[in-house]
């Protein structure tokens, strides 16, 4: 009886102190006073909890008020260390006595916090966790550990950087590419054309043939000038140049044939691979020189070597910086393809100086050929659902450079992002630091509560907020066992189709947050980051991490108000959108990329 009257102290002092793992309850609960102990006054601290096995001893803390923010640790405790505290309607819940009487059910509230702490005490103690639960629209604290305390959030940048493009361009942006050029004369166009961008991320080769097609519509088969673009690499050209060169056998002991297959002049291709005398694979060597012809044009060689199998075919894809030369050479081919001749050779030439010409000559030039990008909404999509490092940080920086006229640079990235977080006094911003908006970074620091009062800023739930924006954001995050990079996550139970979140992946740092949706009339947002010193492993945490919104279901399964309206039915599984195979490259479980990071990352 008396180890049984001490397993039971011990427990009822763990619940008493619930001081620093989960803060925060629903539904108001009549609290009765535990005597104070001796020497403690109404601002007394808990004392610390130690890791299970705890020694059996009798706490009885003085129940403090909680304020509207929940009360926090000091300093990050890792799992190992955490301890509980739980808020009914502001007052601490006291300590459950131990005596010869039964001891009385855990609430709901309780058994949470409980299951939450054997969590952090086991798959989660060699890490610091922080998580923050919070009801979506009312922001009322539910659970919380760690929640003030900065930690690396990896990708769940992506939240702030797609909510402040969506708010400078609005979600029915589209990024407009055009061909300028003077008005046809029976078919031909006196003069140069001007291929004019507006700084599109997802500009491709392949929409350059969209133009090309426009122009012959028109009716032009010839161009008696060439084709001018801006010195602006990031405004006229294609961002993610790549040009693919396709190869195929030729006659056994031969040379192989290849050339891009765009059919443009930018790559010269010098083949020495030969062809095998049998069918096997090809191994083959690539190696690329840069040149500039007299003009300053840029040239660019491709020596193949190697050997490729008798009958057999590859495909090698030639990724350039040469990004205006690029796009328009890819014009010209398009067009050559499309049956429009074209007499002159690239020209670099800025803008005003290309209408001043054509105004002098002609007049005003006329668009002969337009493509426009994917609706702002869908490119956040992208880069929310699939986390795509390099997409995130071109669209805050090209959104940022078109509202001020400036050319993109991280520098006016960074700054509309911290403009949005301050339009949001919800969010503190004193201890938050990026400096991506991707959040592939080491120095990222964002504590879990301000990644809710993210969410729930950029989800529509606090006052005055745009609903088309709000809505194109929230459709933006994955959805649990649905698309995105949770689609082989939360694939059953109450979770699947009723989650809406944005994963962060790199070696030290995995996070979840978004808006769970189990009960429609209490939505919840929610915030888990966990960061290791030494590299975390992804599934295991991860398991973690899906086990506490497991958790969370159930304790709105349990406190859900009767007759609530029934759960509507999970949208089945979705692909759309995918990646595209260049695009794989950049999702968020790769390290910082040097190469990519030296275009966009801010001066030190």
């Amino acid at each position: 009886m008396t180890r049984r009257l001490a397993s039971r102290a011990a427990l009822a002092a763990r619940l008493g102190t619930l001081g620093a793992l989960v803060v925060g309850l629903a539904a108001p609960t009549e609290a009765t006073p535990a005597p104070a102990a001796p020497g403690a006054g109404p601002d007394a601290t808990p004392a610390e909890a130690r890791p299970a096995p705890v020694r059996a001893r009798t706490v009885k803390p003085t129940p403090r008020p909680v304020a509207s923010k929940p009360a926090t640790v000091a300093s990050q405790h890792d799992g190992a260390h955490a301890r509980v505290a739980i808020n009914h309607a502001g007052d601490l819940r006291p300590a459950r006595e131990a005596s010869g009487r039964r001891e009385e059910p855990l609430t709901a509230e309780e058994d949470t916090a409980r299951q939450i702490e054997k969590l952090l005490r086991g798959p989660l103690r060699y890490g610091v966790t922080g998580l923050f639960v919070a009801d979506a629209r009312t922001g009322e604290a539910l659970f919380a550990v760690n929640a003030d305390d900065p930690l690396n959030p990896a990708s769940n940048v992506k939240m702030i950087s797609t909510a402040a493009a969506l708010e400078l361009l609005g979600p029915d942006f589209r990024y407009p590419t055009r061909l300028l050029g003077p008005t046809p004369d029976g078919g031909v166009v006196h003069g140069d054309v001007y291929l004019l961008g507006s700084h599109d991320p997802t500009l491709a080769i392949g929409d350059l043939d969209e133009i090309a097609a426009a122009v012959a519509a028109r009716g032009v088969t010839r161009i008696e000038g060439g084709i001018a673009v801006g010195a602006d690499p990031t405004r006229d050209g294609v961002y993610r140049a790549v040009i693919p060169i396709d190869i195929r056998a030729g006659e056994p002991g031969a040379p192989a044939i290849a050339a891009p297959a765009s059919g443009m002049d930018l790559v010269a291709v010098t083949m020495a691979a030969r062809t095998a005398t049998g069918p096997g694979r090809a191994r083959l060597t690539f190696q690329t020189t840069t040149t500039h012809d007299v003009d300053g044009h840029p040239r660019i060689a491709l020596t193949i070597g190697g050997t490729i199998g008798r009958g057999g075919a590859a495909r090698f894809t030639l990724a350039t910086r040469e990004r205006t030369a690029t796009a328009a050479y890819t014009l010209r081919a398009a067009l050559r393809a499309r049956g429009v001749a074209i007499a002159g050779e690239l020209r670099t030439e800025e803008l005003p100086g290309f209408v001043a010409r054509s105004v002098a000559a002609s007049g005003l030039p006329v668009e002969l050929g337009r493509h426009d990008s994917a609706r702002l909404a869908d490119i956040i999509a992208r880069v929310n659902k699939w986390s795509i490092n390099w997409l995130a940080d071109r669209v805050i920086m090209t959104a940022a450079a078109l509202v001020h006229r400036e050319p993109p640079s991280m520098e006016l990235a960074l700054a509309a992002m911290y403009d949005w977080m301050t339009r949001h006094p919800r969010i503190a911003k004193s201890d938050v630091i990026v400096d991506t908006g991707s959040g592939l970074s080491y120095r990222t620091r964002i504590t879990a509560h301000e990644l809710v009062s993210i969410v729930r800023s950029a989800a529509g739930f606090v006052p005055d907020s745009d609903a088309a924006q709000s809505r194109a954001w929230l459709d933006s995050l994955s959805v649990g066992g649905t698309d995105g990079t949770l689609s082989s996550r939360f694939r059953s139970g109450d979770v699947r189709g009723r989650l809406r979140g944005k994963t962060g992946t790199m070696s030290t740092a995995i996070a979840l947050s978004g808006v769970l949706e189990v009960d429609p009339q209490r939505p919840l947002a929610f915030s888990l980051v966990t960061n290791g010193d030494s590299p975390l492993s992804s599934r295991y945490v991860r398991r973690a991490h899906e086990q506490l919104v497991g958790l969370l279901c159930r304790y709105l399964a349990v406190t859900r108000k009767p007759g609530a309206a029934e759960l509507p039915t999970p949208p089945p599984p979705v692909q759309e959108p995918v990646p595209t195979d260049a695009e794989r490259a950049d999702l968020e479980d790769l390290e910082p990329d040097p190469a990519l990071d030296s275009e966009i990352a801010p001066t030190p």
